[in-house]
This record gives C-alpha cells, structure tokens and sequence, in this order.
C-alpha cells in the first residue's frame, strides 16, 4: 500500500462555495486514491473536477497529516452549529466555484407545484372525483 495526499473540494460552506481541504489515504494506485476521495462524506460529489490533485508521500508525511485532520474543527463537528462556530478558523480556505453567474444568486427554485395545480381545471375535476379507477385526459 501507497499512502497519499488528496487536493478536494469539500462543501457545506454555502451556496456555490467549497473548502480547498487535504485527505490523507492509503491505496494501491492514484487510481483507487481518488475512488476512495470522491466517496469520503462532505466531498462535492457531483462534480468532476471535485479531486483537485493528488500526490504520494511517505508514512510520516501521512501520520503528520491525519494529525492535522484531527485537529481540524470542520472535520470533527458533527451539525451546522458546531460548523459556523469553527467557521473563522477555514475562512482563508473557502473559495468561490467558477463559472458561477452572481446573477442566479436571487434565483430560487419552486418547491410546491400546488398553485399550478390548484389552477388547472383537469386537476380540479380528477381531484372532486376520487372515487374513479381511471382518468383519461
């Protein structure tokens, strides 16, 4: 086994935002060194570029950076309270997503489709007949 040092992009740190963290894994390959990366909780999974680089070292470059992991506040808070507490303490390692228009800020997604459905008038009369097997628009 290989021990290793992942580049990631971790979120929960807002809206189009990520933290520019370090994992430190043992693996047989880069390869399977950044699998494991991806599947780790709190990495942006969804997005390819989320494993920012990776590079070996050997066993106590390792050890020194687990121990820093340790020491770590947001590795080691477990709500979003404990996060904002610690929030100072990453605040020089958060970072803007590129790409990312400031004029979708404002932008919010619906979340209820009722008042659409409330208005439509083939809604209205499957919901004042329940009791039928089949509707048929």
């Amino acid at each position: 086994m290989k021990y290793f040092k992942a580049n990631v992009k971790f979120g929960h740190v807002g809206r189009n935002n990520y933290y520019n963290g370090f994992l430190y894994l043992y693996a047989n390959s880069k390869k399977d060194a950044a699998r494991i990366a991806r599947e780790y909780p709190r990495v942006k999974h969804d997005q390819k570029d989320a494993i920012l680089g990776i590079e070996e070292i050997n066993y106590v470059d390792f050890m020194r950076g687990l121990e820093r992991n340790k020491v770590n506040s947001y590795f080691s808070c477990y709500n979003i309270q404990e996060q904002r507490s610690c929030f100072a303490e990453i605040q020089d390692s958060i970072f803007r997503e590129a790409g990312v228009d400031d004029d979708l800020r404002g932008y919010k997604k619906k979340h209820s489709l009722r008042k659409v459905y409330n208005y439509d008038p083939e809604y209205d009369l499957y919901r004042h007949k329940k009791n039928i097997d089949c509707y048929v628009a």
